[in-house]
């Protein structure tokens, strides 16, 4: 019973990686908004030196503790603050979307082939789904609750984010998950050609059990 007790334990601290092209893919957006120094500042808080000019590869293996990418995201909390990060955060995760989509063709062609003659809600619905498709598959979870959820209702989509790790550690008044945000919106506007509201409804920084995401299926006027 013992040597079976460690090997789970050993499984589940293996689980807690993400993969190499996940990291790349912020480093990089991260640097093309702030600059090489400023990158290089907040890896120095972050205390991820190593990626100072030596990013990950671009490859799909797990291999970067999730740890480290919630260090990276908890230093820009901490040195633009929650009010100031919160435009940063979005730029991040809209420029990390289009680098994922571009970065993985077989996945915006899959989309591309099944949703350019569906309505546009269905569109909304097929691409929220990858969404979580991916994001299961590259931030496996430890719980046995499914780590993301897409429910649909009459006029919005909800993403059900049971571990998100933006949220992870933080204390704030207001949601801090605005990378996720970005990417969503990034992704719809993306499938759809047209700008949706999207929006964290609730936030464990909050004090909430889960992250929420809001996504409506009208357009946004104007």
């Amino acid at each position: 019973m013992r040597n079976t007790n460690q090997k789970k334990v050993g499984k589940m601290h293996e689980e807690k990686k993400t993969d190499n092209f996940i990291m790349r893919m912020y480093l990089e957006t991260i640097q093309s908004i702030v600059g090489p120094n400023g990158l290089k500042s907040v890896l120095n808080y972050a205390h991820l030196e190593k990626y100072i000019n030596n990013f990950p590869p671009g490859n799909d293996e797990l291999g970067i503790p999730l740890k480290e990418l919630q260090a990276l995201f908890r230093s820009l909390y901490d040195l633009f603050g929650s009010k100031g990060v919160r435009g940063l955060q979005l730029r991040v995760g809209r420029e990390s979307g289009r680098i994922f989509i571009e970065g993985r063709p077989e996945i915006a062609e899959s989309l591309r082939s099944v949703t350019h003659i569906l309505p546009e809600t269905m569109k909304m619905r097929l691409v929220l789904e990858k969404m979580v498709e991916q994001n299961i598959r590259r931030f496996p979870s430890q719980s046995d609750a499914p780590l993301v959820e897409l429910k649909e209702e009459k006029d919005c989509f909800l993403i059900i984010y049971r571990d998100r790790y933006e949220s992870e550690g933080i204390t704030a008044q207001i949601p801090v998950c605005n990378v996720f945000v970005g990417n969503v919106q990034y992704a719809i506007q993306w499938v759809t050609g047209g700008e949706h509201k999207v929006e964290e409804v609730q936030c464990r920084a909050m004090g909430h059990p889960v992250d929420i995401f809001k996504i409506s299926k009208a357009r946004k006027e104007g």
